[in-house]
């Protein structure tokens, strides 16, 4: 914790001294009872670590209330305001394929939304869709409502063409020479690529990975369906190859593209890897006065201080 007017922490001072003049009444209290000693036995039975908790309290909240008064800070995490991340979505028919219940396609839909709505402000993102060519839906944005009426209005295609997606999400993103100067440029261009095909269309995707090293672009993917051979659930048997996809090439984009891979075989291990990702972006950290939490605290355990109080001094 920081302050901004750290010179008034020396108010703190004043707590010693209540604490003195607290403990001098208690001397006062305790002449007293040698003065009348017959009421030695009642001083006895009420002498407990209790008798002194209101006191405590108030003291606890008159210090809570002078670091009020140097305006603490405390840090809070957000997103690098350079940083960018493309959102490449896969939305060829094998997405109807329900292995992943309710379907691969609405899995990705919930998923999506929710790494959207739960990314911090200022961050800019951009969405991709791709089947048998990739188009730019959303370019980068920091209008979250933007981005979730897009996610809710894509549409499926044919064929899956992830060398294109990677081609166009490199164009989306920041040019390197704007990240040129930073300690580690990978960390302001983020590619997330969802498919569950093998790429069908379009250029090499391990070409297009390259490029896209080339251009310091960090790419995580997510393979999201099954890679094993056999029939697919909900699809046409003819869509059993394309549905299945290529893990070792999305191995290899993520290996290229130093960034992680991860294999989804349901809706919460989808939203699990979104959220894991969201944990890989560039983070900075601000100031942010917390004085009015402290000063709540202070009220609340004033309150109790005082209540406190009120019940000792009820007459039996």
């Amino acid at each position: 914790m920081a302050f901004v007017w750290p010179w008034a922490l020396a108010a703190l001072l004043l707590l010693p001294l209540g604490l003195w003049f607290y403990l001098r009444g208690l001397r006062g209290r305790a002449e007293a009872v040698v003065a009348y000693p017959q009421v030695a036995p009642l001083g006895a039975f009420r002498s407990s670590w209790r008798q002194h908790l209101p006191a405590l309290l108030y003291l606890l909240a008159v210090g809570l209330a002078l670091l009020t008064l140097a305006r603490p800070t405390l840090p809070v995490p957000q997103a690098d305001p350079r940083a960018a991340v493309v959102l490449a979505v896969d939305v060829s028919r094998s997405m109807l394929a329900t292995d992943v219940k309710p379907s691969r396609f609405e899995a990705a839909r919930a998923a999506l939304r929710l790494f959207i709505r739960e990314l911090p402000q200022g961050l800019r993102v951009g969405l991709v869709a791709f089947s048998r060519d990739a188009h730019l839906v959303v370019p980068l944005t920091t209008d979250r409502k933007r981005l979730l009426e897009a996610v809710d209005y894509l549409e499926l295609g044919l064929g899956t063409a992830i060398g294109d997606a990677i081609l166009e999400s490199i164009a989306a993103l920041p040019p390197l020479a704007e990240r040129a100067q930073a300690e580690d440029p990978r960390r302001l261009a983020t590619l997330i690529l969802l498919t569950d095909g093998r790429s069908l269309a379009g250029v090499d995707p391990l070409e297009a990975a390259y490029e896209a090293a080339q251009q310091q672009i960090r790419i995580h993917t997510i393979g999201v369906g099954q890679a094993r051979e056999g029939p697919v659930p909900g699809l046409p048997e003819q869509y059993a190859l394309a549905a299945q996809f290529d893990e070792e090439t999305l191995k290899a984009i993520a290996r290229v593209g130093e960034g992680l891979y991860f294999f989804v075989d349901s809706a919460s291990k989808l939203k699990e890897a979104y959220r894991s990702l969201s944990r890989q972006l560039t983070w900075q950290t601000r100031p942010e006065e917390a004085g009015g939490v402290l000063a709540l605290l202070s009220g609340g355990v004033l309150l109790a201080s005082l209540a406190l109080a009120a019940m000792r001094r009820k007459v039996v």
